[in-house]
């Protein structure tokens, strides 16, 4: 009797559409600068399209790859956007270096492809990356209440200069 081999979800291959729509959203936001040049054009607004463009990311990691490692390590690159992006002007500039998405797109086609040396590194620092998503989300959280504020103050200075 011939035994049938059993594969389990994780161990499927991802659709090639899937990894198309990261590597589609990789060039517009990174190869073609829409991430800083939204950022730059559209301030707040732009910061919060770049944001939802890296769901798809989160979902492959999460549920196709099904890799916590993995899906630490995109929320942390996030994450890094995220803050950089709550400076004005500068975040915009750091945004043209960062390259936030061509990382993560790296990222999930080395889990994909069991590439050992990501797939290593990604699970070595795993530790690192759940701890620094705490502090950045702190972080952000300051620098949001702080832009805020100076906003408020700029604003109070020309109300009273009138």
């Amino acid at each position: 009797m011939e035994q049938t081999e059993i594969i389990t979800p994780a161990e499927q291959p991802a659709p090639k559409t899937t990894f198309g729509t990261l590597k589609t959203i990789r060039k517009l936001m990174d190869d073609l600068h829409l991430d800083p040049i939204l950022g730059l054009v559209a301030p707040g607004l732009g910061d919060w399209v770049t944001t939802i463009l890296t769901v798809p990311y989160i979902i492959t990691s999460v549920f196709t790859l099904k890799s916590l490692p993995l899906t630490l390590a995109i929320i942390y690159n996030i994450l890094m956007d995220c803050l950089w992006g709550t400076v004005p002007v500068a975040g915009d500039f750091f945004d043209f270096l960062h390259r936030g998405f061509k990382k993560n797109c790296k990222l999930v086609e080395g889990f994909a492809a069991k590439d050992p040396k990501i797939m290593s590194e990604v699970k070595r620092k795993s530790l690192y990356f759940g701890i620094m998503i705490v502090v950045l989300i702190a972080l952000i959280c300051l620098s949001v209440y702080y832009v805020k504020m100076l906003w408020g103050y700029i604003f109070d200075f020309f109300q009273t200069s009138n």
